[in-house]
């Protein structure tokens, strides 16, 4: 049995593999991240290796010390990839946006893959056919970008996202709605418009906690499994255990 276990910056999730099926999966907010590792482990003696994602470096050296019990890997731009890294800086990828990039070679090889994840950033990744990562971009999430309105203006209110139903607001509130929500659907667009003009025969993974206020018809779009990430992991996994 394998555990995985990916820390985002207010989310964490496990998934207990048993052989290649996800047997269990579950979600924790904030710091209790730790007891329920500790009670997965407790509980399921036959964990044979557990790899870890911690974009928010919160897990210290918890999984680490778990060495001795069986092997422990970090994911990193160092370990052994399944795909070509053509950052200008490699070593500096994330460890998020390294796994995504991982599970579209496990789950569309051979394509030219954008991969948008929506969380508290939002991010693109490119994977091309050849199997070769080109690089992507940050930008604000939805919340960051709320809270940036509020934060650094003198008189704008602090919104929670919410369904837009109008591009054109007709109050504040509306449009500090509509500018946020159009303005992450426009840069989006243009982003997939991009990589389809300039590579065709594009496939887009969207993916990530904010991935289902988008609408369902963005072009060459695909909603990922909730798995996606976990199979990115266990690919990961099964790449570097014992190496």
């Amino acid at each position: 049995m394998y555990l995985i276990v990916d820390i985002g910056n207010t989310l964490t999730k496990f998934f207990l593999y048993k052989k290649s099926q996800c047997i269990v999966e579950q979600k924790v907010v904030g710091s209790l991240f730790i007891d329920i590792a500790r009670s997965l482990i407790k509980n399921n003696p036959d964990i044979e290796g557990l790899i870890y994602s911690d974009v928010s470096n919160h897990s210290g050296d918890f999984f680490e010390n778990l060495s001795d019990q069986f092997q422990v890997i970090s994911v990193n731009a160092q370990m052994h990839l399944p795909f070509k890294n053509s950052y200008k800086s490699p070593y500096t990828l994330g460890s998020d946006r390294i796994v995504l990039v991982a599970a579209a070679c496990k789950c569309y090889p051979k394509t030219n893959v954008l991969i948008i994840d929506l969380g508290s950033c939002i991010t693109y990744d490119f994977l091309d056919s050849m199997n070769t990562y080109q690089g992507g971009a940050i930008s604000p999430g939805f919340d960051i970008r709320y809270k940036a309105l509020y934060q650094f203006t003198g008189n704008l209110p602090f919104l929670a996202s919410e369904k837009v139903e109008s591009f054109e607001g007709k109050s504040t509130e509306e449009s500090i709605h509509a500018g946020v929500y159009f303005g992450i659907l426009d840069e989006i667009k243009a982003k997939i418009e991009y990589y389809d003009h300039n590579y065709g025969s594009l496939t887009v993974i969207l993916t990530g906690g904010d991935a289902n206020k988008l609408p369902k018809t963005l072009k060459n779009s695909i909603f990922a499994h909730s798995n996606f990430l976990a199979e990115g992991m266990f690919h990961l996994l099964k790449l570097n255990i014992n190496s």
